[in-house]
Formats: structure tokens, C-alpha cells, sequence
């Protein structure tokens, strides 16, 4: 019924690849959204554990998951949600060794990850195969997200070229239990944007939460941009 995917929108849906790189706060919410919104396969990926700590955000678990690989409960939990969709659980870390093989057989990555470094590796595999990723970033009170099309937008390098020296994370600074579930909810609109061939803004997002405020900032694509333009993989080869 909905006019922007219509008939035709759900079945190319249905015909679409994702990988979640992480599936805690903002990645789990991605994963069920993705899965009943009907996305044709989902790859998922991540090797934590449950902790107490991760249950007032992290909505695909519950109290009795403490403990428990999140990839194992996370499979169990999204794969009752919609019978039509593949669930392909990844038991091992992604990293510059094997992203690439993951990479090539999907339609879009979904960054769920909490580190830098990790979101630099899956940028440079996805530019370097021309596919495109979602960037998401939550901490304390605020979150970011960035769509990334190769060859039409700008890239995480054209934002910043490095990783940042000083990288904060939710163990240090916490965060607000609403704020990855609003940042998720826009990657998914975005990707869904992205799998249905609308065309997306080369802008990152920033969300904040504790003002209610939402920002869209325009991003050049750089032409010295070691990845995106120079087509320099150095966090791949790392």
C-alpha cells in the first residue's frame, strides 16, 4: 500500500542482500527491521557475548540471553520473525581478512559496529567493490548516520581521512536507551532508499537526542580521498 515501494518495491526487496556488521543496539534494530520489512536475505555478524549491560538497548535480547553468543540469539530470535526471509548467522569476527568475501555477495552494508577502525575496513571493501554501506555512529545522547553509494557519494575517508586518535565508546560515556533505535530507524529508511534505486544525498546525519534536533550536513566527495579516488585500500591490506 505504501506508495514509495509499492507491488514492485516489495518484490525487488525481496530479490536484495544486507549484511549487519554487528548486532547490538543500533545493528539489532537494523537486523529486525530489515527482516520484517521483508529484505530477501540477511547475512549477520558478531562474536560478543550477552552482558547485563547491553539489555536497557540492545532489543534482540533479554535477560535470559546473558551470557550467550550474541550471533546464536540473535539468529534465534530474528529468524521467527518472517518466514520468507534467509537468515545467514556468521560465526567469526569481520575483518580485513575475510570482509571482502562478504562483501561481494550482498546489495548493502549495515555498519553495527563500535569501533573506527572496523568501519574504515568496511569502507574500503565496499568502495573497492562497489557496494553500498550505511554508516552508523551512536554515543551518549547523540548519533550519526552517512550513506555511502561508490561512485556518487563521498566516502567515511572524504569525512575523515584517518581514524580518530581519541575514539570514545559506550563504556565510557554510555548511552541514552532511545537513541539507537532513532539512528537505526534512519539507516534502514536509507537503505531502503538506496535498494529501491532512489536517489540518496551525499550528507551525514546527526541526531540529537537530549534536544530533539536533527542535522543534515552536507559531504563533498574528495579528490584526494585515499580511498574513494586514489582507490588506495590501506585498511585492507593492514
Amino acid at each position: 500500500m505504501l506508495d514509495k515501494f509499492g507491488n514492485e518495491g516489495q518484490k525487488k526487496l525481496m530479490e536484495k542482500k544486507a549484511l549487519v556488521i554487528g548486532v547490538g543496539g543500533t545493528g539489532g534494530l537494523v537486523s529486525q527491521l530489515l527482516v520484517r520489512g521483508g529484505i530477501g536475505e540477511l547475512f549477520i555478524s558478531d562474536f560478543d557475548n550477552v552482558s547485563l549491560s547491553n539489555i536497557h538497548r540492545q532489543l534482540l535480547f533479554s535477560e535470559k540471553d546473558i551470557g550467550r553468543e550474541k550471533i546464536e540469539a540473535a539468529y534465534e530470535y530474528l529468524k521467527n520473525l518472517n518466514s520468507d526471509v534467509k537468515i545467514i548467522p556468521i560465526n567469526e569476527r569481520i575483518d580485513n581478512k575475510n570482509i571482502e568475501d562478504y562483501v561481494k555477495k550482498v546489495d548493502i552494508v549495515m555498519d553495527g559496529t563500535d569501533n573506527f577502525l572496523t568501519r574504515y575496513i568496511i569502507n574500503d571493501a565496499c568502495v573497492k567493490h562497489g557496494k553500498p554501506w550505511v554508516y552508523s555512529g551512536v554515543l551518549a545522547t547523540y548519533g550519526m548516520v552517512m550513506p555511502i553509494i561508490p561512485g556518487k557519494t563521498a566516502c567515511l575517508r572524504c569525512l575523515m581521512k584517518n581514524p580518530p586518535k581519541n575514539e570514545f565508546s559506550t563504556s565510557v560515556l554510555g548511552i541514552m536507551n532511545s537513541i539507537p533505535s532513532a539512528i537505526a530507524s534512519i539507516a534502514v529508511s536509507l537503505a531502503y532508499k538506496i535498494l529501491l534505486g532512489y536517489e540518496v544525498e551525499s550528507s551525514i546525519y546527526y541526531f540529537d537526542g537530549w534536544n530533539i534536533n536533527l542535522e543534515k550536513l552536507k559531504i563533498e566527495k574528495q579528490n584526494d580521498c585515499p580511498a574513494c579516488s586514489l582507490k588506495k585500500f590501506e585498511f585492507l591490506e593492514k
